[in-house]
């Protein structure tokens, strides 16, 4: 059995469950803000050729989730729309990575095993309604980020690869994220019989203690104080993907059209070795994935934390801490 499998769940249902149960009955959750600063930055990168031409970007001041949507927070949005989830999701055989679509749901998977790990299995139909329904319960124009707004604040003011350097014998990630490294490589050996060296990004040369996604919050935050920027799960976005930026919109809003068949996808997941914060993805409207999720965007600043919000950040901080000794017992 693994072990992540069988000793979270044992540590969060006698930790969490009565902090849980201290939410009030409307259920709502709203995520746990940042303010990110105006600013203007350069977008792109010459290295990739979707990612050009690089291009000057000024953004007004908003607010993007501290961390990724969790399992605990998206069940409200399930529970009180009655949204028609999708029920089979693709990476769900008992082997580590398969590309058939199989039973599984946002709420029922094999990869994972806490109400705090980021939600998955979902698309970015679910993703986009989730904070369409999160705007219209709490007023506030709650939605998916822009391509130029998660750029912005992944980078957090730095130029390098990642935010934390360039980190060229990827020696340092593990500190900062949960990606594809040491730990997951032992797992991917015992469970599948295979290799990161079969990947097409290969492996981080450290240890991050997660070989599946991981509670939120785990690692060092970026310099804007987000959690979990370039990995843990794929974020989706509001912009239709394109090949490259000619014509992008320089002031940070989404790039739309009426019949935008895929979407950008941004960041690296448990599964893949570190993505550069310029790395874009695509993501197709009816694909649905066990290492997508999302992270909320909102216009200004970041509002102060209500009930249903400070209950979650204690029961996140329970979570976070028996996560981190179980982390701590093993070599």
């Amino acid at each position: 059995m693994k072990l992540n499998t069988l000793i979270i769940p044992i540590l969060l249902s006698v930790n969490s469950s009565t902090l849980y149960a201290n939410e009030s009955n409307s259920g709502l959750i709203e995520p746990i803000m940042v303010t990110i600063p105006a600013g203007t930055f350069q977008m792109g990168d010459i290295n990739k050729e979707d990612a050009q031409p690089i291009r000057k970007v000024t953004l007004p001041e908003f607010s993007l989730g501290k961390y990724e949507v969790t399992v605990r927070e998206f069940r409200h949005f399930v529970n009180e729309s009655g949204y028609d989830m999708p029920t089979q999701c693709i990476h769900q055989l008992n082997g580590w990575f398969n590309y058939g679509a199989t039973a599984g749901t946002w709420e029922n998977n094999s990869l994972n095993t806490s109400d705090f790990q980021p939600v998955n299995c979902i698309g970015w139909k679910a993703a986009n309604a989730y904070v369409q329904w999160l705007a219209e319960k709490t007023g506030r124009p709650y939605r998916l980020p822009s391509e130029a707004e998660w750029e912005y604040a992944a980078r957090a003011g730095t130029s390098s690869t990642y935010y934390f350097g360039d980190d060229p014998s990827q020696t340092l990630v593990c500190e900062y994220e949960n990606t594809a490294d040491l730990t997951g490589e032992n797992i991917l050996q015992r469970d599948a019989n295979t290799s990161y060296v079969n990947f097409f990004n290969g492996k981080s040369n450290c240890v991050d203690h997660s070989a599946y996604a991981s509670i939120v919050g785990m690692y060092k935050p970026n310099p804007f104080g987000l959690h979990d920027m370039v990995s843990n799960v794929v974020e989706f976005i509001a912009d239709c993907y394109r090949n490259n930026y000619e014509n992008a919109p320089t002031n940070g809003q989404p790039w739309t059209k009426d019949d935008c068949k895929t979407h950008v996808a941004r960041g690296g997941s448990w599964h893949w070795n570190t993505f550069a914060v310029s790395e874009r993805g695509v993501m197709g409207l009816n694909f649905i994935g066990a290492v997508e999720g999302l992270r909320v965007a909102l216009d200004g600043a970041a509002p102060p934390m209500e009930g249903n919000t400070k209950q979650f950040k204690k029961a996140l901080k329970v979570a976070q801490h028996s996560e981190q000794l179980r982390r701590d017992a093993v070599l």
